[in-house]
């Protein structure tokens, strides 16, 4: 993945700890909680969805995932 991309991941991680007043690392566990709820999933649509997300990897990091789920939602508003 675009190492560009990760990195301005990575800001924005920095500054969600900071407006919620915990570490990058607190949110960075968060996300990971909610990635592997979906990473088990039963749903089809929800397994093809965490398939799709580059990696370098098994398993997404959270710069990853924001990083990809930040393309999809570009792409989409410019339908």
């Amino acid at each position: 993945m675009d190492k560009r991309k990760i990195e301005s991941a990575h800001r924005a991680l920095e500054q969600i700890a900071e407006k919620n007043n915990t570490t990058v690392e607190e949110v960075r566990k968060q996300i990971k909680i909610a990635m592997i709820n979906g990473l088990v999933s039963d749903d089809p649509r929800q397994k093809a969805y965490w398939e799709s997300i580059p990696r370098e990897g098994d398993i997404p990091t959270p710069e990853e995932f924001i990083a990809y789920t930040a393309d999809v939602v570009r792409k989409m508003k410019i339908k």
